[in-house]
């Protein structure tokens, strides 16, 4: 496993230690939040996501700063439900408070320690349209050794297709195809 996944990893068990059932979905996402992701994300809320932002150099050329924000997700009736919860449902704010303390300062084994960079409300008209919270906590690793070498031995070859056509019908009135596929035995 790379050293962003085995990130990410970490910081989606300690939100699972912390938070245990209190939410409904956590995961990971390939980016920043569109519409269409958010409206996915309220659907099964409350819930917590990790996302690797991306990195800026660090202390040499095989070390780099990760950054990664965990954000937490509620929805509601009621704006103030969505920050404060209720009886029935973990609100946003409580979500932040419980794992505040646990993300800053996780050592992650073998990459380094993630250092708490702040928190953004990611308040937007259409959340209130939609019903939903949105926070950020920002994370930072400082140095990440990328000194990793991935051992391509260990990696499959491609599933591969390619077909040739003759398309001339003038001998039988059959086009000619013939295809070729390679890796199939590797699903």
């Amino acid at each position: 496993m790379g050293l962003i996944a085995a990130v990410e990893d970490a910081v989606l068990a300690e939100v699972a230690a912390t938070l245990g059932g209190t939410v409904r979905k956590t995961g990971s996402l390939p980016g920043g939040w569109s519409v269409d992701s958010l409206q996915r994300a309220l659907q099964f809320s409350p819930g917590v996501y990790v996302a690797f932002q991306g990195m800026t150099p660090g202390a040499g050329s095989e070390y780099h700063h990760g950054r990664f924000s965990c954000y937490v997700v509620s929805k509601g009736a009621a704006e103030a439900d969505r920050r404060r919860g209720n009886a029935r449902v973990i609100g946003a704010y409580d979500m932040l408070e419980r794992l505040l303390p646990r993300l800053a300062n996780l050592a992650v084994p073998d990459v380094g320690t993630l250092k708490l960079r702040g928190v953004d409300n990611l308040f937007r008209e259409t959340l209130i349209e939609l019903g939903g919270t949105v926070y950020g906590i920002n994370l930072e690793l400082p140095n990440m050794p990328f000194d990793y070498t991935a051992d391509l031995a260990t990696l499959d070859d491609f599933v591969t297709f390619d077909v040739v056509h003759d398309l001339d019908t003038t001998q039988d009135g059959e086009p000619l195809a013939e295809d070729h596929v390679t890796g199939l035995d590797q699903l």
